[in-house]
């Protein structure tokens, strides 16, 4: 299916290409950091986020229109893909995630159409995974699909995306090293909270000059082991009192923590990140 601009009717701007499915090509995991020298901290319980064999928890929201038509939160050892039917090719890497009809939340007819077109052309799906402390992304269909890490209520539509998820590879959409050296002034008193929330524009270029809400389809992408994290450094008061977090990974446990030792343990976490 080709989409062009000269279809009548048509959103302007609503980006595909008849390109055929690639194969995934997956990075080469990351090593982790060799154990923290300082005997104060002879196990870094934070350093379980960077263990491949983790399964990191992401909550995955969809909307059309700006209308929220889904959501999931899900654990997926080999990534995930964003499909838009049950009827994709299943050897691909990845859990399949079908997003839902629109027939099922729309009423109008017209957008109805519009949207079950983006999510036809999405083939074999838009792919996320993590290798070590990085998210990748890669599109598997013909639906060009934009990105960009914003707050979790809204995208930066303000200003343009971060990138385009490309095709014919994979291409780093997170890296946690920034998050952790924002997390860590955040708690030494810095005024701006680190970012953390993917989102996703599928299908039509991101909406840089028009609301968000206007754009056909949107996904956004949360794992909660940051959210978790970063709730830990906004409560965390003074660093003689512990707070709980719990990271949402495979097997973990809630976690005990002054501010103190989260810094910590931050710090050990990502090389240059202190």
């Amino acid at each position: 299916v080709v989409l062009g601009p000269e279809e009548a009717g048509q959103p302007s701007g609503l980006a595909v290409a008849p390109e055929p499915h690639p194969q995934l090509l997956l990075s080469p995991s990351l090593d982790s950091p060799a154990p923290h020298p300082n005997p104060e901290l002879p196990e870094n319980p934070l350093r379980r986020l960077l263990v491949p064999e983790e399964e990191w928890e992401f909550e995955v929201t969809a909307f059309y229109r700006g209308r929220q038509v889904f959501q999931q939160t899900i654990s997926c050892p080999g990534g995930l893909r964003l499909v838009g039917s049950e009827a994709v090719d299943r050897m691909l890497p990845g859990q399949p995630i079908t997003l839902p009809d629109p027939g099922l939340s729309l009423t109008d007819r017209g957008v109805r159409g519009y949207v079950r077109r983006v999510l036809s052309c999405l083939g074999g799906g838009l792919a996320l995974r993590r290798a070590g402390q990085r998210l990748w992304a890669q599109r598997l269909g013909h639906c060009h699909t934009y990105w960009a890490v914003g707050e979790e209520l809204l995208p930066n539509s303000g200003h343009g995306p971060d990138g385009e998820v490309p095709k014919d590879k994979e291409g780093g959409v997170f890296d946690l090293g920034p998050f952790v050296a924002d997390l860590i002034t955040f708690i030494e008193g810095g005024r701006c909270s680190p970012r953390y929330t993917l989102w996703f524009c599928i299908g039509e270029p991101w909406p840089q000059d028009q609301p968000w809400t206007k754009k056909l389809v949107m996904v956004k992408v949360v794992p909660t082991c940051l959210r978790a994290l970063l709730d830990m450094a906004r409560s965390g008061g003074a660093s003689s009192l512990e707070n709980t977090v719990d990271l949402h990974i495979s097997n973990s446990h809630p976690l005990s923590l002054t501010s103190d030792q989260c810094k910590a343990y931050l710090q050990d976490l990502v090389p240059g990140a202190a």
